[in-house]
């Protein structure tokens, strides 16, 4: 065994054998791929604009050339990649051409809405455009650590308030961090920073005369309404933004559906059952027979 290993025409014929599986490996692959890379003008320019969004300025000849033979390798790796089958059940692969799709069919569902389409998609979804009671107001406060002569104040500063405008009380009272004048604040921010039953007294308040106190976990507040909103669902002009936003996003989505159900369509889908599920399912048909 050994002088047969010794032997020049042994190693003379493990040799050949090398050379002929490379050979099979890089000449045999070449001939299965396209030789003609060509790189267009446009895909030059896309390159330069690309240099240019990065780095804020035109790339140089030389960096242009780089950036070029950088493009062939890409293009020469992608083909012989593919001629390999090297994309096939790669998961990363997968998911980027699908989303590629999905781009292509949200290139095909964009378009600009008619007035007439985003009224009738206001008034089918109402509840996601209608506004929230608002209102504007002034407060004059006063702290529950003033104590024993607390009711006192209140009766001091109801008198001084009874013959005020909306300006002349602002000096009166506490301070408070959240502010002593409020503009266009909806329902639900009275209620986060002072409470329900606050909120309910406000919105329900006469308007321009000051009126209260109301309570809250603050203490006592005098308030001056100066403009309250009832809320409702607004006219297209004052939601135009947020509608075609919107009908654009629901548009896109049944679009996508579309575009999925029409190529799924093509396909005759089998689920096979794993083995072990099967072996599983069989088992139990059997215990119960």
């Amino acid at each position: 065994m050994m002088r047969l290993l010794r032997e020049p025409l042994l190693h003379f014929l493990i040799l050949g054998a090398a050379l002929f599986g490379l050979n099979a490996v890089f000449v045999g692959t070449e001939t299965k791929v396209p030789q003609k890379i060509v790189v267009s003008a446009a895909q030059i320019a896309n390159l330069e604009q690309t240099f240019a969004r990065t780095w804020q300025r035109q790339p140089a000849p030389e960096e242009l050339k780089g950036l070029v033979e950088d493009y062939v390798r890409d293009e020469v790796y992608y083909r012989e990649g593919k001629a390999l089958e090297l994309d096939r059940d790669d998961i990363v692969i997968r998911r980027r051409i699908r989303q590629k799709m999905e781009f292509f069919a949200e290139d095909i569902a964009a378009a600009e809405p008619t007035d007439s389409e985003l009224n009738a998609y206001l008034a089918a979804h109402p509840e996601q455009f209608r506004m929230e009671q608002s209102v504007s107001f002034r407060q004059v406060f006063l702290s529950s650590k003033r104590g024993e002569t607390l009711d006192a104040d209140v009766q001091e500063i109801a008198a001084a308030l009874s013959h005020a405008n909306g300006t002349e009380g602002a000096s009166l009272g506490d301070g408070l961090l959240l502010g002593s004048e409020f503009n266009a604040v909806r329902r639900s921010e009275v209620v986060n920073d002072f409470g329900e039953s606050f909120a309910e007294e406000l919105f329900s308040s006469d308007t321009n005369s000051w009126q209260g106190p109301f309570a809250s976990a603050f203490g006592l507040h005098f308030v001056f309404v100066s403009e309250r909103s009832e809320g409702g669902l607004p006219k297209l002009a004052a939601v135009r933004e947020a509608v075609a936003r919107e009908w654009a996003n629901a548009r896109r989505v049944e679009k996508l559906d579309e575009f999925y159900r029409a190529l799924r369509g093509r396909y005759d889908v089998v689920v096979e059952t794993p083995p072990a599920k099967r072996e599983a399912r069989a088992d139990a048909a059997g215990a119960v027979q």
